[in-house]
Parts: C-alpha cells; sequence; structure tokens
C-alpha cells in the first residue's frame, strides 16, 4: 500500500534532519606519550546525537506568511559561550548569574579565559577551599564547561601543582565540528608562553593544520605586551610574536581576559578580543569604557565566528568596543577637562555664602556638553544659583560657569566635607556620542595661613620665634588605634603651625603629653604637595605626598627624624629637624626643603596637610593615634586635611 503524502513527509523529514555530533574534549585527556603540559585529543564517538526536523511548509498560491530568508541550520554550525574573569576583586553572585543565564541560553559548551578563583596563596587549604567554591558553581552549570588557567589560578608553584592535580594539563586542544580549539597557559612562567608550551603548540597545529577555523583562549593578552616591548626596543619576553608565527595565515580568532576591560582587536586581518568581566572587579562605567559584566556568545558559520556580548542586563555586538573606538574614547576623555574651583575662606567659624567657579576645557575634536548636579550640601536654607548646572564647549576651546551656592545660617565646615558635583560630559554626535560620568570633590573649607619668614627660622625645637598663632586640634578629634587609650589632649595632644621662605617649607607642632616614652611616642606629619585643583580631583596620596615623623625625644634628648615619599620617587635630601622634651610633652620643628613642593607646583600656591600624634602610655602596646584633622584614611587619602595658603 503506497504511503501518504504525510508520511513521505516525516519520512523525508528524518533523512534530512538527522544530524549526528560528534564532539572531542581534552579535559582529562590520555596523554599517549606526549607532554603531561600539553595534549590534543580527539574521538570518533559521538558525545550526543539528535534527530532535527526539516522545514516543511505548505503549498501556498500567492503571497507567503514568511520571508524568502534561508533557515539558520546547517549542520557545521554551533553555538558556544565564554566566560571571562571571576575573580580580580570578585563581585560575589555574578559568576552564578551568568551561569543561570547560561543554563537558560544553552549553549552547546562553555570555554573560560582564566582568572576563575582568586588564588595568590602559599596556603594549600585557602586554595583548596576557593576551588571547592568554584566547582560548587560548576555543578549547577548544565553544559561542559573547559577550564584556562590565569594568573589567580597558577601564581606560585603549589598552585601550579594543585591545578594539575584537579585538572591536568595547563594547555591542551580539542575539535569540534572540524574547529580546532586552543586552550594556552599565559602564566609559562609568567606572562611568557614557555619554549616547551611554544613546541607543544607547532605540533599540535601542524597536525590540525586542516581545521576550518582555529579559537584561541588564553588569559593575558600577551599581544599587547609584545608590542609594547618591541616598540621601546626590547625583544619579546612573551613569546607572542613566535605563537602569531606558528598560527600564521590559518582562520583564527584570539579570546583572552585579564585587563577587566573588553575591546576587540583587527591583527593581521584576524579578530583577537579581551573580555571584561564576569564578576571580576570592575568601575562598571559602561561601555564607552569596556567594563560591563558579560558573556561572549559566538556563534560558528562557514565564514568564521560571528560573536556577540550578552550582557547580564542585554545583547551587545562583538564590535561594542574596538581598538579603533576603545582609542577614540580615551582621547575623549584626556582631551576634556571639568574643573571646579575650591572655596577657601578666612572665617574660622564656617561657611555662608561663595562662588564655586566651574570649567570645561575642550581639547577634543568635536562639541562636548556638560551637565552636573552637586550632593551632600545640608539642604537647610540652601540656595544654588543657577539651579541648572550646564556647560558646552566647542573643539579648543575652554568656557566656565559661576555657581552661587548661599545658606541662610553659617554652616561648619564638616558638614561640607562630603560635598560632591557629578557631571556628565557628552559629545554632540547624534550616531553613538561618547559619554563619561565624573565625580569630582567640591572642596569647601576653611583657609589656614602659610606666612612668609624673611628671616629663617633657627631649627633648635625652641618655639619662642613662631609666635602665638597655634592651630589647636578639634575638641572631640579623630583618634585611631587603641582609642579607649586615650584621656583627652593631655594625654596626647597637638598644636601646629606652619611657614615658609625662600628655601624651606617649616612646621612646627606643640604635643602635650603626660608619659612621654621615647620608644613609640612621636609625630607625624603628612603632606600633599600637589596643586590644590590636582589633590582635589584625586584625593589618594600618592607622587607628591609625603610622609614625616619625628621620635619624642628620650631622657638624653636624643630623637630619630623621617621623611618618606607615598610614591616611589625622589625623596629630596636637605631635611632639617629638632626636638625638645619639656614638661607636658615636647616641641618639635622641621624644615623641608621647598623643592618638595616646587617639583610639583611650580607657581606653588598652597599645600594640604596634617598631623598625628603617635602617643604610648605602657610599653609593649600599640599606639593611639590622636589626629589633628583627617579622616581614617590618613595613611591613604588626603580627606579632610588642612590647606595651608601661601601668603606674599
Amino acid at each position: 500500500m503506497p504511503l501518504n503524502r504525510i508520511a513521505i513527509r516525516a519520512v523525508f523529514a528524518m533523512l534530512v534532519g538527522y544530524v549526528v555530533v560528534t564532539f572531542a574534549a581534552a579535559h582529562h585527556p590520555d596523554h599517549e606519550g606526549e607532554d603531561d603540559d600539553g595534549q590534543h585529543a580527539k574521538s570518533t564517538m559521538p558525545e550526543s546525537a539528535s534527530i532535527g526536523n526539516g522545514l516543511i511548509l505548505p503549498a501556498v498560491e500567492g503571497p507567503t506568511p514568511w520571508t524568502d530568508k534561508p533557515t539558520f541550520d546547517d549542520p557545521e554550525r554551533f553555538q558556544i559561550a565564554i566566560m571571562t574573569d571571576n575573580t580580580g576583586g570578585h563581585r560575589p553572585g555574578v559568576w552564578m548569574k551568568a551561569v543561570e543565564k547560561l543554563n537558560l541560553m544553552r549553549p552547546t559548551f562553555v570555554m573560560s579565559v582564566g582568572d576563575l578563583i582568586e588564588g595568590y596563596s602559599n596556603d594549600r587549604a585557602q586554595v583548596e577551599a576557593e576551588w571547592k567554591e568554584f566547582l560548587g558553581f560548576m555543578d549547577k552549570m548544565k553544559m561542559k564547561f573547559f577550564f584556562v588557567a590565569g594568573n589567580h589560578d597558577v601564581t606560585n608553584p603549589l598552585m601550579h601543582k594543585i591545578w594539575r592535580e584537579h585538572f591536568g594539563p595547563l594547555y591542551y586542544s580539542f575539535d569540534y565540528k572540524g574547529v580546532h580549539f586552543v586552550c594556552l597557559n599565559s602564566e609559562d612562567p609568567t606572562t611568557k608562553i614557555g619554549d616547551k608550551q611554544l613546541e607543544w603548540l607547532a605540533g599540535d597545529l601542524e597536525k590540525n593544520k586542516d581545521a576550518r577555523w582555529t579559537l584561541v583562549f588564553i588569559h593575558k593578552p600577551l599581544w599587547n605586551d609584545a608590542d609594547r616591548a618591541i616598540a621601546a626596543g626590547n625583544p619579546d619576553g612573551t613569546n607572542w610574536n613566535k605563537v602569531e608565527q606558528l598560527l600564521g595565515s590559518r582562520p583564527h580568532t584570539v579570546f583572552s581576559g585579564h585587563v577587566h576591560y573588553y575591546a576587540q582587536y583587527d591583527r593581521n586581518g584576524m579578530k583577537y578580543y579581551h573580555l571584561a568581566t564576569t564578576g571580576g572587579g570592575s568601575r562598571l562605567r559602561g561601555l564607552h569604557y569596556g567594563e560591563f559584566d558579560h558573556v561572549a556568545w559566538l556563534t560558528m558559520e562557514k565564514d568564521g565566528p560571528h560573536v556577540v556580548n550578552l550582557l547580564l542586563d542585554g545583547i551587545q555586538g562583538g564590535d561594542v568596543v574596538t581598538e579603533k573606538s576603545i582609542a577614540r574614547f580615551r582621547d575623549f576623555l584626556a582631551k576634556t577637562q571639568l574643573e571646579v574651583a575650591p572655596i577657601l575662606v578666612d572665617d574660622e567659624s564656617g561657611f555662608s555664602q561663595g562662588r564655586i567657579d566651574l570649567r570645561l576645557t575642550n581639547r577634543f575634536d568635536t562639541p562636548v556638553e556638560v551637565s552636573a548636579t552637586i550632593a551632600g550640601l545640608p539642604l537647610r536654607g540652601l540656595t544654588i544659583e543657577p539651579e541648572t548646572l550646564k556647560l558646552s564647549a566647542a573643539p579648543g576651546k575652554t568656557e566656565e560657569l559661576a555657581v552661587t551656592v548661599k545658606f541662610a545660617d553659617k554652616i561648619a565646615f564638616a558638614h561640607l566635607a562630603q560635598t560632591l558635583m557629578t557631571a556628565t560630559l557628552r559629545t554632540s554626535e547624534k550616531d553613538r556620542p561618547l559619554s563619561a560620568e565624573r565625580t569630582l570633590p567640591m572642596v569647601i573649607d576653611r583657609k589656614h595661613p602659610l606666612p612668609r619668614r624673611d628671616t629663617p627660622l633657627v631649627v633648635d625645637g625652641k618655639l619662642d620665634d613662631w609666635g602665638d598663632a597655634w592651630l589647636a586640634m578639634p575638641k572631640n578629634p579623630l583618634v585611631l588605634g587603641q582609642a579607649e587609650d586615650w584621656k583627652g589632649a593631655a594625654d596626647a595632644g597637638v598644636a601646629i603651625q606652619a611657614a615658609y621662605d625662600d628655601k624651606f617649607l617649616y612646621l612646627a607642632a606643640r604635643v602635650e603629653d603626660e608619659q612621654v616614652l621615647a620608644d613609640g611616642d612621636g609625630i607625624e606629619w603628612r603632606i600633599d604637595t600637589r596643586s590644590l585643583l590636582a589633590r582635589a580631583d584625586d584625593t589618594r596620596l600618592r607622587g607628591g605626598a609625603y610622609r614625616v615623623s619625628v621620635t619624642a625625644p628620650d631622657a638624653d634628648g636624643k630623637w630619630t627624624a623621617r621623611v618618606s615619599g607615598f610614591a616611589r620617587g625622589r625623596v629630596f635630601e636637605g631635611m632639617k629637624d629638632a626636638a625638645v622634651r619639656r614638661e607636658g610633652g615636647y616641641d618639635v620643628e622641621v624644615a623641608l626643603p621647598l623643592e618638595f613642593i616646587t617639583a610639583n607646583q611650580r607657581d606653588w600656591q598652597s599645600v594640604q596637610l596634617t598631623a598625628i600624634v603617635d602617643d604610648i602610655d605602657e610599653a609593649g602596646k600599640q599606639p593611639v593615634r590622636v589626629v589633628w584633622r583627617g579622616s581614617n584614611r590618613l595613611d591613604e587619602r588626603n580627606t579632610n586635611f588642612g590647606h595651608f595658603v601661601r601668603q606674599p
């Protein structure tokens, strides 16, 4: 009996749509006499097989309710996901969120580019605990996952050993549907492809020279390190150029991570990527910065891989950030400058009215607009004019906006310390305008005088020639360390002065201490000598910031003094210092060569500084630290240090 039309169609669909998925993996390969570190595994046995349904359309006369585009059912097509850095300051929950999303998306399998645990430890128990936690995440993933080692994963010999115990080879390869997958180790030993790995790669690529495409996965984007070395006239210490020579003209694509921002490169006619983060440390400033949490989604076609980015909040194309576009964006950041002039007032009791000058300098190639808001000002009796803070500047121009701030009543400076301006800079381009957000501290503070001395001060620890303009610490100062041991200003307190002449910046401190112990007691200064705008824009103590410490004089009148920089760099010679013990405490004088300041401000106007008293009343205990002005991060930032403004 002849088959009816429906049966014929069903049989045809089964024959045409039958697809056998052949898969070969090398997670724990049989070594077959090859190097323990590298192995190419193949298998002719399918890991899974499925029967697809052929598309059978009804005969329709006239127009059809479907397009004439082809169906995407090529048996050589497949889709995989690539997860990037989980660590380097990981944010809990992000990696697991990505796992859950991929379980919904169902790629054929998932690749990685390393930095899966925080690592950087020689404590086996800690490293094993971190891997146990990570493998717990991967137990929730429904598809196969391929490990690639990052610097956080194999930081030291112990971590290399643990990797081998858990995962075997540090570099390996496998094939899927005619595509050759190569997983390399960039930490061989550090930021390098070792010679043994190169030898393995040469043999592996030769064996698989007929692959229709080669996909390379590695943690660090070594091509950047190689290019920098060669540009500086140095040899390529990474061996990446040798890897590229081995890859040659074969069709290939390279994926890496490590830098925590995304960019697509065109090298030798091929696409290279460094991916952003899947939970690793990031400021997450958005697409233009290349800073976002994502997984890359790769669809393999006959013409090569097609890459899109699955942001955990959306989908972006593979060229969302290119080498060219990120270079332009960095140029935009570098050539647009927004400044907020600080308000420093003489009235020590507080602030009631002042003018904030906002300045936009545009050295970029297109007009730039700024819109800004001010936050952190006390709201009682506050008026800001104009209410809308907007400013624009044409290329090569500088524009300013004067903003008046008024309070009905005087406000203490401490209540103004958290004032911030948040500004959005945006180009005027209609097609994908560049945009960046900047947060600038607004300095509204007391101005401390830094008087000029016509006659040099004698640095002898005797403070009679300083006069009476001492700046005492607050009644309730910031106390750090063993704060419960502090009994008040007589136990540990300080008043300071500062002055200058043509050669020196002078600092003086009158330290109150009822029980002076030379082994542990002392006075320290933190000094930021950058320009006022520079230190307001970036409060971190870095280049241009110094520590000056003087120990309390002992019973014989001896002390030690030291100056050091917060960053590597020049620390000037020629400091003068003196300390004198007296009843109820001790006095200290320091003279720093003006080069400390002029190296960072040519036409210098001010410095920012604070003093800290270290006090121990009992040998062997940790010191109490009483702060003249500052914050609990005074070893890192200049927040709330006093502004000392040069007097003529």
